[in-house]
C-alpha cells in the first residue's frame, strides 16, 4: 500500500438528535504526514474494511441531487484539490448526518492510496473509544482514547481505477445488518451510493446457476450423474472462492464450474427471463465468506438440536438419512459424545 494523500475532519453531534445545528464540523487544516502511525492506522483499517465490506453499488446519476459524484469528478479532472473534496465531501455528510436522529459523531477519513495496479479513494467514518495509557515518567496509568478498529459501520472504497474505465464494480462499501443499516443510512445518502448489491445474495445467486447449470446438461443422463457432477461442481466453486476471497470474477468462476467450457457458463448465467437477469451478480464481486462455507458444510437446527457437518460426511456415509425412519444417523459417533448421550438417557423402568 503506497499512501498518496490522507486527511482527517471531525463532525460532531450528539445522538438522538437532529436539525440544521446539531452537527459542529472541525475541519483539519492540511493533510496528515504520511509517518509510521499514519501507515499503520490505514493497515489496520484496511484489513478490517476487506473482512467487513459486504455492499457493492453505482453512484447516483442526477448531479441536481447527488453532489458528491459531481465533486469526486472534479476531483479526478484536476479542478477541485484533495483539501477542497474532503471538505465538500464533509459537507454532505454533516447535511444528511443532522437529518438523521439516530446517526451520531464521528471522525471522517479521508485515504487515497494505491495498491498496484489499482488506485483507490477510501472514506471511513471512525470512532474512538476509552482507554489506558502508561505514563514513563510516573509509571502511572492514564486514560486515553483510541481509535476503535474493532468496528467499522460507516465505509465506502472508490476503485478509481475502475471508476476511471467505466468499469463495475467500482464502488463498495459496508451495508452490515439491518439495524446498523437504519443508523448509516445517512453515509451512503451523503456519497450517492446506489443500486446496491449485497455480496451474501450475489454468491448465492452464483452458487444457484452452478446448480441449474449441471441439471440441464445434456450429457449428464442419470439423476445419479447430475449428483455426482454437481457435488464435484461445488466442490470445485469452493475451493475458487476460497482462492479469491478479495474478488471473483465471473470467468474465475466460469472455469471452476465448467472447466471444459468456462464460456457455456458464463451465457447460461446471463440468461435473460421477462427482459430481466435470471441469476443477478456483478462481473466482479467479493464472496461472502458464510454463503460460500454452505458449499462444504451443512448446518441446521430443529428445536434445541443444532448439527454443523462437512459435506463430505454425507459423502463418506459418516451422515446419511434415513427416509423410511425420516431420521439423521450419525455413524461411528466419539466414545465422548456416546458417554454424554448415554449420561442422560433415563433406566428403563419394569
Amino acid at each position: 500500500m503506497q499512501i498518496i494523500d490522507a486527511t482527517i475532519h471531525r463532525l460532531q453531534k450528539a445522538a438522538h438528535t437532529h436539525g440544521e445545528d446539531s452537527v459542529i464540523i472541525q475541519l483539519r487544516e492540511g493533510s496528515l504526514p504520511i509517518d509510521d502511525t499514519l501507515q499503520g492506522v490505514c493497515r489496520d483499517l484496511l484489513a478490517l474494511y476487506n473482512r467487513t465490506s459486504d455492499s457493492s453499488g453505482t453512484f447516483g446519476s442526477n448531479p441536481n441531487v447527488h453532489v458528491f459524484p459531481s465533486r469526486f469528478r472534479e476531483y479526478l479532472e484536476g479542478t477541485l484539490a484533495f483539501r477542497g473534496l474532503c471538505n465538500a465531501t464533509v459537507d454532505l455528510i454533516a447535511s444528511q448526518m443532522a437529518a438523521s436522529r439516530l446517526a451520531n459523531g464521528g471522525y471522517a477519513l479521508f485515504l487515497r492510496y494505491q495498491e498496484q495496479p489499482n488506485d483507490f479513494l477510501l472514506i471511513a467514518m471512525l470512532k474512538l473509544k476509552p482507554g489506558a495509557g502508561i505514563d514513563e515518567n510516573s509509571l502511572s496509568l492514564q486514560p486515553t482514547l483510541n481509535i476503535d478498529l474493532d468496528l467499522l459501520n460507516e465505509a465506502a472504497r472508490i476503485n478509481i481505477t475502475r471508476f476511471e474505465a467505466n468499469e463495475e464494480p467500482y464502488l463498495t462499501f459496508i451495508k452490515g445488518s439491518r439495524k446498523a443499516t437504519e443508523v448509516t443510512e445517512y453515509f451512503r445518502k451523503a456519497l450517492a451510493c446506489q443500486n446496491y448489491t449485497n455480496a451474501a445474495e450475489q454468491t448465492k445467486q452464483l452458487i444457484q446457476a452452478a446448480d441449474d447449470f449441471v441439471r440441464q446438461r445434456d450429457d449428464l443422463v442419470t439423476e445419479d450423474q447430475k449428483q455426482h457432477e454437481r457435488l464435484e461442481t461445488r466442490r470445485r466453486l469452493f475451493e475458487c472462492l476460497q482462492q479469491n476471497r478479495e474478488e471473483v470474477t465471473l470467468a474465475t468462476a466460469a472455469a471452476a464450474i465448467s472447466p471444459a467450457d468456462p464460456g457455456e457458463f458464463v451465457i447460461f448465467s446471463q440468461s435473460v427471463i421477462d427482459g430481466e437477469r435470471k441469476y443477478k451478480f456483478d462481473g466482479r464481486f467479493k464472496p461472502d465468506r458464510k454463503a460460500t462455507q454452505s458449499l462444504r458444510r451443512i448446518t441446521s437446527s430443529m428445536g434445541t438440536v443444532r448439527l454443523s457437518f462437512d459435506v463430505e460426511d454425507v459423502r463418506t456415509g459418516t451422515v446419511e438419512y434415513d427416509a423410511l425412519r425420516d431420521a439423521v444417523i450419525i455413524k461411528k459417533p466419539s466414545q465422548r459424545l456416546k458417554q454424554d448421550i448415554l449420561e442422560h438417557v433415563d433406566a428403563p423402568t419394569d
